[in-house]
């Protein structure tokens, strides 16, 4: 039941934080009569190597799923070893 908790807990914050940082804000759009139109695409800026630039929201939810990856174990050895020491003291 722990396991399903943990994992359901990790998926959410995982959506969460890609939710709130890595999606752009929505742009007003061009009127609804022209929304089905085909893009035009400009000649000069169809490159196959197109670097993004460096983005603060990658570096933001980057480190922050880092951080929360190598957290999540310790923390979960911590409830672990505090349920064990509590299930000894309440048992006495």
């Amino acid at each position: 039941m722990l396991t399903a908790l943990v994992l359901l807990s990790m998926w959410l914050l995982i959506n969460i934080l890609f939710v709130l940082i890595m999606v752009p804000p929505r742009k007003l759009g061009p009127p609804s009569g022209t929304a089905l139109l085909p893009a035009q695409i400009e000649k000069s800026t169809a490159q196959l190597d197109h670097d993004e630039p460096l983005s603060l929201r990658h570096v933001v939810i980057s480190i922050a799923m880092g951080a929360f990856f190598m957290l999540v174990p310790p923390l979960i050895a911590l409830r672990n070893e505090l349920v064990r020491v509590l299930g000894r003291w309440r048992g006495r």
